[in-house]
């Protein structure tokens, strides 16, 4: 009967989803440890901070990991757990202890080290221990892993804050690149219409400027013959009336003398009635066009 070990048949975790875990796991203690020092009033150089510390941390990271189907806090929210690499089945107490004393001894030279310059080689065993799951790609089983014969794989029991945090990541990263967008192409169109016009070439002709011609008046009501002046006559119009005679007699005799040259059968010399212009007054030039008679 062939079969098939665990590492095989389930998701296994990635490193950030471990790496995570594992700080939160550690801030966690770190700060419920304070905090019960600070209740106690205990000195930072008191042995019971070394103690109360590592009570704190077995407490979470063994005994509620093998009776919470191998999740602690930091595994909670990141939806993983540990089980046996052959079976698996949740790890039991012996596997969680042997796992967690080498973690444990890198992180207490951590926090002995972090106010001192000796911060920056505290986390060479932790780049060592992570150094191989990169490089094992079958089980992603890290130093710690290996000594207790364990794996981390994926649980659909958690919070996912990991895949929460990054579609928030990743919706405020589309709002940016929408809000940015958005500015370029108003500054665009500020830059494309409101630009200042350029001023024309010395070879190009500008086209002269004209007066506006000033508002005509439309209204012709019962004010506009008060108020039109019918005195103004224009001297360049053409008479409208008849022309004044210079025959002799007033406008109608120069009219029947007209009618009486075309009743006129023999055309004669007609210089008797010819008589000469006024004297006091200027000779008025005929229109060369005749008024028509309507």
């Amino acid at each position: 009967m062939d079969f098939e070990p665990a590492y095989s048949r389930y998701p296994l975790a990635s490193v950030n989803q471990r790496l995570g875990a594992l700080i939160i796991d550690f801030l966690s203690c770190w700060f419920i440890s304070e905090l019960t020092l600070s209740l106690l009033s205990v000195t930072s150089s008191s042995p019971l901070r070394f103690i109360t510390f590592l009570v704190t941390w077995f407490v979470f990271r063994v005994f509620i990991a093998a009776r919470s189907q191998g999740q602690s806090f930091g595994r909670w929210l990141m939806s993983i757990r540990v089980i046996d690499a052959e079976y698996g089945k949740t790890a039991g107490f012996g596997a969680f202890f042997k796992r967690e004393i080498f973690v444990f001894i890198c992180s207490l030279f951590l926090i002995e080290t972090i106010t001192s310059t000796l911060i920056v080689f505290a986390w060479i065993p932790f780049v060592a221990d992570a150094a191989f799951a990169i490089v094992d790609n079958e089980k992603r089983q890290a130093f710690h892993d290996r000594i207790s014969s364990t794996i981390s794989i994926q649980s659909r029991k958690g919070f996912a804050i990991d895949q929460k945090l990054g579609k928030l990541f990743n919706q405020a990263g589309q709002q940016a690149t929408k809000i940015y967008q958005s500015r370029q192409d108003r500054d665009l169109y500020e830059d494309d219409y409101s630009a200042p016009r350029p001023k024309p070439s010395p070879k190009q002709k500008r086209r002269p400027r004209t007066k506006s011609r000033p508002p005509q008046d439309f209204n012709f009501g019962s004010n506009y013959e008060s108020e039109y002046d019918r005195s103004y006559i224009d001297p360049y119009a053409e008479p409208l009336d008849s022309p004044r005679s210079v025959y002799k007699g007033d406008i109608n005799d120069g009219v029947n003398n007209f009618d009486d040259w075309n009743n006129d059968d023999d055309y004669g010399d007609h210089t008797d009635s010819y008589q000469e212009p006024y004297q006091d007054e200027p000779p008025i030039k005929r229109s060369a066009r005749r008024p028509r008679r309507q």
